[in-house]
């Protein structure tokens, strides 16, 4: 098994038992193994932090003061190397096995490669985790019954939003949305982000896109929805500039699962 062209990056503003969680997994299930670039932003950093990367092979990048998930993500990927980057935050466990993992993480950089791709997601289908509040909003328009055509007529616009998330419910999503969304390899879809929003949880992206391309972007828009006081990047590309370019997203059958096993005070 090759090691992968590929960089690993954590964002981890406290959680450390979250951290530790997903860093152990991590190790279990192969991850660690298979790259050899591996970085945590530690902001407002703590000695347990330190220690934690170190155990398990990461360089810890440190900060004195919190940084929020933008300038967090920004200066994260600024110190990454050039190429496709895995970016998670810190309560994303592994729930797939080595091989399962690798050939996902190949395709995954293969598609990368030949596609227009904004980001492949990499969050598991079969186990999402919690919240996922995209899911229950498809339900309320897209499920079959009188009330959801109501609302899909009264709103459209708002309906048309919400397709994407289509690929974590439905059986066949492209035959559902055939014009939004194409199948593509081994459990792989396309996804217009036309319909589907920016997402940071569990992403590879091209370093130079990613930099120059969404995290310019979501720093040039204002607005007064913020994250504990900072831009989160998913806020700020809920717009209509994101729908307009057509770009898409690759969805895999997903590797992480989302699970927060310590406040960080929001």
């Amino acid at each position: 098994m090759q090691k992968l062209s590929l960089s690993i990056g954590i964002l981890s503003w406290k959680g450390y038992k979250s951290l530790h969680n997903a860093l152990k997994s991590y190790e279990k299930n192969g991850l660690n193994s298979m790259i050899s670039s591996k970085f945590i932003c530690l902001p407002e950093y703590t000695n347990e932090g330190i220690n934690l990367s170190k155990k398990f092979g990461y360089k810890p990048l440190l900060y004195k003061k919190n940084l929020g998930i933008l300038d967090g993500f920004k200066q994260l990927a600024k110190q990454m190397p050039d190429g496709p980057l895995l970016l998670l935050e810190n309560d994303l466990p592994l729930v797939e096995n080595k091989l399962k993992t690798y050939d996902q993480l190949c395709l995954s950089l293969d598609l990368l490669n030949k596609k227009k791709t904004a980001q492949i997601r990499l969050r598991s289908r079969e186990f999402p985790g919690t919240p996922f509040v995209a899911i229950e909003k498809y339900n309320l328009y897209w499920q079959d019954g009188l009330a959801n055509k109501f609302r899909r007529l009264m709103r459209p616009y708002k309906a048309r939003k919400l397709i994407g998330t289509s690929v974590y419910l439905e059986k066949n999503p492209d035959l559902k949305h055939p014009k939004y969304i194409k199948k593509v390899a081994n459990g792989f879809y396309s996804v217009s982000t036309q319909v589907l929003n920016w997402s940071n949880l569990a992403i590879i992206v091209d370093k130079d896109f990613y930099l120059k391309k969404i995290i310019k972007r979501a720093e040039l828009v204002k607005n007064r929805k913020k994250i504990n006081g900072f831009k989160n990047i998913e806020i700020q590309l809920n717009d209509e500039w994101w729908r307009n370019q057509n770009w898409e997203i690759i969805l895999g059958p997903g590797l992480f699962t989302h699970e927060r096993l310590s406040d960080r005070g929001y």
